[in-house]
């Protein structure tokens, strides 16, 4: 079988607190044998001056010394160093020259062929170019442009050029399958996966292995893990159902964003029900989720969360636990496996329905989730490009 080089585009360091589609695709591409150059992000929004940015702009800095690193028989992470948050036409300019110095080096002592670009950067146009690779993909997983601090124009801008230049874009949710159809008919929808084998570890997990923090708080419990952010999280919906509900506790797992308000940290902490553990090794995950009675998905509605399609749904399922969401268009198609809701009354007698549901369905919810899985997913989408 002849061998296949992927570049792969990130929006996201390889080690990022919470691993996505870019890591995930990485490593089962690598796992079929192909060779992958994982490029790190490459600083699409403007710097904040705050702790996480800073440490972030110091590690690239040492990472850059090292240049390319391997991280397993057949990845290897690149971290370009850039001006982050260019919009300026001239250090655009010096960024693309930067950009290609540092490709053109690896691929060299790599002996990398141009054969694969896979890019999750809607802006990849301003650093190369698509055509000269054998084949392009834009895989499309988030309207990146309605995050915080982003250069919404631009970004609209670039990825319709980008949409028109690439050979197949794969796209995540079907409100961004729409709007990117009209550009390329070479497109597909997979929506997102999971990792079925980590998650449903949950359940042969033994009570004795189930962290302490988690064990101390009495059940039942539901829990959310993931990144807790003001344009994901309706922060409003959490205090007004724990407030109704404070028989039942609140668990979240996953860095907080520092942008959002104390107030509102504040006003959730008030409720002597609700938990920020904060984050956690991936690895421990599936030990929390086996203290879990129900897997929440509390998010807000805005332009970023209605194209999205939310990871969490099937590792919730993997770990065998019933799902509880506020509404997401995304998810309308598992309508049987989800209970969704977006006023509070309604979410809240959601949450006692499915606690006091004993029969639970885990079978039907595992079987979903094992049909669903990043390994599964990358071998369809490998068939899509004929290989």
């Amino acid at each position: 079988m002849e061998r296949h080089d992927f570049i792969i585009i990130s929006t996201a360091d390889w080690d990022s607190l919470i691993q996505t589609n870019k890591q995930y695709v990485s490593k089962e591409l690598a796992k079929l044998n192909y060779r992958i150059l994982y490029i790190e992000s490459l600083g699409i929004r403007k710097l904040k001056i705050n702790k996480s940015d800073i440490k972030r702009v110091f590690k690239r800095f040492i990472n850059n010394i090292f240049f390319i690193k391997r991280k397993s028989k057949n990845i290897w992470v690149l971290s370009p160093l850039l001006i982050p948050g260019a919009t300026n036409k001239k250090i655009i300019f010096i960024n693309r020259i930067l950009f290609n110095i540092n490709l053109f080096i690896s691929m060299k002592l790599l002996n990398f062929k141009n054969d694969y670009l896979w890019t999750y950067n809607p802006l990849t146009l301003l650093y190369l170019n698509v055509k000269r690779f054998k084949t392009s993909i834009y895989h499309a997983v988030d309207a990146i442009e309605h995050q915080p601090f982003m250069p919404k124009e631009l970004i609209k801008i670039q990825e319709i050029k980008l949409a028109k230049d690439v050979d197949k874009i794969f796209a995540t949710s079907k409100n961004i399958f729409k709007k990117l159809q009209v550009h390329n008919q070479n497109i597909s929808y997979f929506g997102n996966v999971c990792d079925f084998d980590h998650f449903s570890k949950s359940l042969s997990i033994n009570v004795d292995k189930i962290p302490n923090d988690i064990k101390s708080i009495e059940n039942p419990i539901v829990g959310f893990i993931g990144s807790i952010s003001e344009y994901k999280i309706n922060f409003k919906l959490i205090y007004e159902v724990a407030n109704n509900l404070k028989d039942i506790n609140f668990v979240f797992i996953g860095p907080i964003d520092e942008t959002i308000s104390s107030m509102k940290i504040k006003q959730l902490n008030s409720l002597k029900n609700i938990y920020f553990f904060g984050y956690r090794e991936y690895k421990d995950l599936p030990y929390y989720c086996a203290y879990f009675d129900i897997g929440w998905l509390p998010l807000v509605h805005n332009d970023y969360t209605n194209s999205m399609f939310p990871i969490k749904f099937f590792e919730y399922l993997a770990a065998g636990l019933p799902v509880v969401s506020t509404k997401i268009e995304s998810l309308e198609e598992f309508k049987q496996f989800i209970e969704m809701h977006d006023d509070i009354t309604s979410h809240s007698n959601s949450i006692i329905k499915v606690l006091a549901d004993t029969e639970n369905n885990i079978k039907e919810r595992l079987n979903l989730a094992r049909n669903n899985t990043y390994q599964k997913r990358t071998i369809k989408m490998l068939k899509e490009l004929n290989l």
